[in-house]
């Protein structure tokens, strides 16, 4: 008779969703998952030893991955959901929009519910399928089974607390504050982040013209001797194209061999060929630089006019605040010109961005000229003028006024209640 020897291993997680996703209308509750499996070895005339600890644990990831699984799938759809309840609390404020609301979470919930009463079908398959694998490598482990046990506990979503007291106050006005400012304050955030990795993208940009424009007056002096001209007195290397066409007045005066018969418009072609092969490299270089710059301006650009749009918002909600208690009328005014201050420092940085995509687009058509139309002077010049005009500045008062606001909605919040 077939002798057995079985390990119970255990393992879980205190909340399954990990990394709770920001969600402004909703509360995720958390969802305890413990998972107990059994895994049983066989040998026919002895008791066999235990499954291994090592390969317990693989078995383990194997179930934990596929719980991974069942995370994704709630984060997605609380996300879903939580702008759902947002559009249902501004279109039909107060108990009406809050009963719709909480029907429509209900049946989220239930979904969720269901979906995790499949989960311990899915945790053993996928430990049954890994033991098969380990079977390949342990002998001991090829008649081996696998049985699992899933238990979930779990709460359920609801509205948010904050949400709720301000539903019940006061109807869709403070509410309408609060989700705005949280939208310009998300914004502001996003901006920030995209201005600190302007600056090293402009250094970028301007270390890659820089090695550029060393390169193309290294080339044109190579070209200078490559045609026998030692004479270089009178070349401005900064001026490239004007280079080009002295040098080749400098060549046909000298009378040199290395003409071979040639005139000063065909050396002037074969010098200025030779010169853009030389520079071509550092010139994609250069302008792949600039599309990185362009890029994050242009979309700094799209999320500031946005915020800018959301103030304007702002203050439409504010002007037509009509929450019964004085001190809300009071502060709806104060936010209102808070709300028209953060839309001034959006202007003034929506201005300065509008200046580096103008310099972008003409440090291209420099680019696609290979630059020998250009001098250096105004290169330099152009690249100065763009770090003068840096948008930290700019973005730093944004959020700081943006912040303000987040504060003052608060203390709104806590009049209304």
């Amino acid at each position: 008779m077939a002798k057995t020897n079985t390990v119970k291993h255990k393992f879980g997680v205190v909340d399954l969703v990990r990394k709770k996703p920001k969600l402004q209308f909703i509360e995720l509750p958390k969802y305890k998952v413990d998972v107990v499996f059994e895994v049983t070895t066989t040998g026919k005339l002895k008791k066999p030893d235990p499954c291994p600890s090592t390969a317990l644990k693989r078995l383990e990831a194997a179930g934990m991955k596929e719980l991974e699984r069942y995370e994704k799938v709630i984060t997605e759809e609380a996300v879903k959901l939580d702008a759902k309840v947002g559009e249902i609390l501004k279109k039909t404020p107060g108990a009406k929009g809050r009963a719709e609301a909480e029907k429509l979470i209900q049946g989220t919930n239930q979904s969720i519910k269901n979906a995790m009463a499949s989960a311990e079908a899915a945790a053993q398959v996928a430990i049954q399928k890994r033991l098969k694998e380990e079977a390949n490598k342990d002998k001991l482990l090829v008649e081996a089974r696998a049985k699992t046990t899933l238990k979930v506990t779990m709460g359920v979503i609801k509205i948010g607390t904050a949400v709720t007291r301000l539903v019940a106050s006061s109807g869709g006005d403070v509410l309408a504050y609060k989700t705005i400012a949280k939208q310009m304050y998300n914004l502001g955030k996003e901006i920030q982040q995209q201005r600190k990795g302007e600056e090293k993208l402009r250094k970028d940009l301007e270390s890659a013209i820089q090695k550029y424009i060393t390169l193309r007056g290294t080339t044109i002096m190579q070209a200078a001797k490559r045609h026998g001209l030692t004479d270089t007195s009178g070349l401005d290397i900064k001026k490239p194209l004007e280079s080009i066409n002295k040098m080749a007045d400098k060549i046909i005066d000298a009378g040199l061999e290395v003409t071979k018969g040639k005139d000063a418009k065909q050396l002037r072609k074969e010098i200025l060929d030779f010169t853009i092969k030389g520079i071509n490299s550092y010139n994609k270089d250069a302008d792949s630089k600039r599309q990185k710059y362009r890029e994050n301006t242009t979309k700094a650009r799209q999320e500031v006019d946005k915020y800018g749009a959301k103030a304007d918002e702002l203050m439409k909600v504010a002007r037509a605040q009509s929450a019964p208690k004085g001190k809300v009328n009071a502060m709806g005014i104060k936010l209102g010109a808070e709300a028209m201050a953060s839309k001034r420092y959006a202007s003034s940085l929506a201005a300065v961005l509008e200046e580096r995509e103008k310099f972008l687009k003409e440090m291209q058509s420099l680019m696609e000229a290979n630059g020998l139309k250009v001098d250096d002077t105004t290169i330099y010049n152009k690249l100065k003028a763009l770090d003068k005009k840096t948008a930290l500045k700019e973005t730093a008062a944004m959020v700081t006024s943006v912040s303000g606001i987040y504060k003052l909605v608060d203390e709104i919040s806590d009049l209304a209640a």
